[in-house]
């Protein structure tokens, strides 16, 4: 008699195999199959219930489906318990990250993430003149090597290239505050926290064209799409040329929630 329902943050390991260590698919496939055999499964994003629903109409229980719902996460750290400390060239690297136009990447380093497309493209703007810099937080994943050493040797690093492998959440607000432009360039999510942090920072967004980003960011992004670096190299110009004529898309209205408004609304869902 009790009621049971899974929160679900993404179907990834599913639909993206190639993505993923070598048996993720299968067990996320196990995890999803309990889910699915629950009253409810509650998604984080209407994309995701999106994905779910696609997904267990092909492989679930059509007998008895369950409730399928979406909420979204709350995003204000501050009302958490974010952790604290800065590194001793904290000023100096802050100070580098305000001198040119900075576009930043917030994620840990995994395949799926794009993060090697967006270094590309960064070093084919370095190879036209372009003076901007691109700054990397997240730590290292699985999957990248390649370019864990890139970024490692990489000329232009700690110059015009800075890869954060671990930093405290006081320094990464600040990270945020000194950055020009975030650039989500995953190939899938379940929600997009970076896109509603960029919010909060006011700061520029450009961004996959997937459906989860839409549905986050709405008009408040510039989008791009494929994965051949200048495609990314060529929004990421283009977003320049409109943000030095005032005219590039901003964050500033974007919607987002609280952690509480975020409870309140799974708790509305689960008594539903």
């Amino acid at each position: 008699g009790v009621d049971v329902r899974f929160v679900l943050y993404d179907l990834l390991p599913i639909t993206m195999p190639q993505h993923f260590p070598a048996g993720a698919q299968d067990n996320h496939t196990r995890w999803v199959r309990v889910a699915a055999s629950t009253d409810g499964v509650i998604c984080i994003s209407r994309a995701v219930a999106d994905e779910f629903n696609a997904w267990q109409a092909q492989h679930a229980n059509a007998d008895a489906p369950p409730k399928v719902d979406w909420f979204h996460m709350g995003a204000d750290i501050q009302s958490s318990k974010p952790t604290l400390g800065l590194p001793a060239d904290a000023a100096l690297t802050l100070q580098a990250l305000s001198a040119l136009p900075t576009f930043l990447v917030v994620g840990t380093l995994e395949p799926r993430k794009g993060h090697a497309q967006v270094l590309d493209a960064m070093e084919q703007l370095w190879q036209t003149g372009v003076q901007a810099n691109l700054a990397i937080v997240g730590k290292q994943g699985w999957a990248v090597d390649q370019l864990v050493a890139r970024l490692k040797a990489h000329p232009k690093s700690g110059s015009q290239l800075f890869w954060f492998e671990g930093v405290s959440d006081e320094y990464l607000e600040q990270i945020y505050a000194a950055s020009s432009c975030l650039i989500a360039a995953s190939y899938g999510e379940g929600f997009g926290l970076p896109l509603i942090e960029a919010a909060q920072h006011k700061l520029p967004i450009i961004a996959r064209d997937i459906a989860v980003f839409r549905e986050v960011a709405g008009d408040h992004a510039l989008y791009f799409d494929g994965s051949d670096p200048s495609a990314l190299s060529k929004t990421m110009s283009t977003w320049l040329s409109l943000h030095a004529a005032g005219k590039n898309p901003t964050s500033h209205d974007m919607p987002w929630q609280s952690w509480k408004q975020s409870a309140t609304q799974l708790l509305r869902l689960m008594s539903s």
